[in-house]
């Protein structure tokens, strides 16, 4: 056994010492801080006295770095005779944790990167999860089981509420198989399922098909969309009518797709013409109806859509929101359009966002069903009927990944 005693500033000098004369296997035996100054120095600097020690004789077996880490933290552990000195394996706590400190310190560089790693992660996870709630009353994280933060910002990520997703998570939690949460994919299909049970889809039972919303939100390409679907995957005899003379590029679009799939459409100024054209379209099985876009603080605009459409009980409303609107904003688009009795919702542009999480949130809020999802220009193709399943799976896998 070599034993050595060292004098440095501080444990890190200490240890970098120790390593180059007496190697990696080293063992601190003990340190002290010291006063180091001759007998007339008014003040003393005190220096840290550390002593190591090197066992010259080379052993047959190692054992693991985490078995043994785990024997000096557990009670139940029993070093063998050879190891065994007077008060140096006893149950104290404070001494299990310097003999712990003891090893770490002589630990190599691999494995303290490896410690220092996972506490790393472990500190991000918890602090990533924290920044979303800090700034405002959202749940209380030490509720969360442990390993959920990261799945947890996540769902944040996605523009999922905070508190929402915080029940996703213990609801995850609760019914996935533990020994999978590092499994990214299944996590991310089971998420899904459980997003999947807080939608409900609509399919539109009266013949006519009002599109409304504010101004840019897609109204008339979701119209061209399901005009296409209706007709030529349903076989529907389907009929256009557009009351939006307000943009007359996109009146003049509308009527020429129109006359590309042979489908009949008129254009609409007052509420005679709009009831005018619906009656003349009887016979047909669904009859879409495009109207002009209006911001909802135009209050005195919206009451002239909400009069083009009064008193006629045929008509299934759908309020278009653009996924990529703000919240906050989208809640107030349809306070404001809710006069007109809104059935459901469509949701556009799901592929000009990062937070498609927030369909989740409008639905659950606002108590709504969707009857479809658009993401995408394309015509008819980028459109899909808003199954449960589908939204939140497009939901979940708009994310690029779960960081740890």
């Amino acid at each position: 056994m070599i034993v050595k005693t060292y004098k440095a500033r501080d444990m890190r000098e200490a240890i970098a010492k120790i390593k180059k004369d007496l190697g990696e296997d080293a063992v601190i035996v003990s340190s002290r801080k010291v006063k180091r100054g001759s007998f007339f120095s008014f003040f003393k600097k005190e220096i840290l006295e550390v002593t190591a020690a090197l066992d010259d004789k080379p052993t047959n077996t190692k054992k693991e770095f985490k078995s043994i880490v785990e024997g000096y933290t557990k009670n139940t552990y029993k070093p063998d005779n050879n190891q065994r000195k007077p008060g140096l394996y006893d149950k104290d706590f404070e001494d299990r944790i310097k003999r712990l400190e003891s090893l770490i310190l002589n630990a190599g560089e691999d494995n303290i990167k490896r410690i220092v790693e996972g506490i790393k992660y472990d500190i991000s996870d918890l602090k990533n999860a924290i920044n979303y709630v800090k700034k405002d009353n959202g749940p209380d994280l030490s509720k969360l089981p442990l390993g959920m933060h990261k799945y947890f910002s996540y769902m944040c990520d996605l523009g999922i509420n905070k508190k929402y997703a915080f029940k996703l998570a213990v609801a995850l939690y609760n019914n996935i198989d533990k020994e999978r949460l590092s499994e990214e994919y299944y996590v991310k299909e089971y998420l899904s399922v459980v997003i999947s049970q807080f939608f409900k889809s609509s399919t539109p039972q009266k013949k006519g098909i009002v599109l409304v919303g504010p101004t840019g939100v897609g109204k008339t390409t979701t119209l061209a969309k399901l005009s296409a679907i209706y007709k030529l995957k349903l076989n529907k005899k389907v009929g256009i009518i557009t009351t939006d003379t307000y943009r007359i590029g996109a009146v003049d679009q509308l009527l020429s797709y129109a006359k590309i799939m042979d489908i009949p459409a008129v254009v609409s100024i007052t509420k005679e013409d709009f009831v005018a054209a619906f009656r003349d379209f009887r016979d047909m099985d669904s009859v879409f109806i495009d109207t002009v876009g209006r911001s909802q603080k135009d209050i005195q605009r919206l009451n002239e859509i909400f009069g083009m459409f009064k008193d006629m009980s045929d008509l299934h409303v759908s309020l278009v929101l653009a996924v990529n609107t703000k919240e906050e904003d989208s809640f107030e688009i349809y306070d404001r359009f809710s006069k007109l009795g809104i059935d459901d919702f469509i949701f556009t542009k799901v592929d000009e966002t990062n937070t498609p999480g927030t369909m989740l949130n409008i639905s659950v809020k606002l108590k709504k069903p969707v009857s479809y999802v658009s993401f995408g220009q394309d015509v008819p193709d980028d459109i899909m009927k808003a199954e449960p399943l589908k939204i939140s799976s497009l939901i979940v896998k708009k994310g690029s990944g779960i960081n740890g």
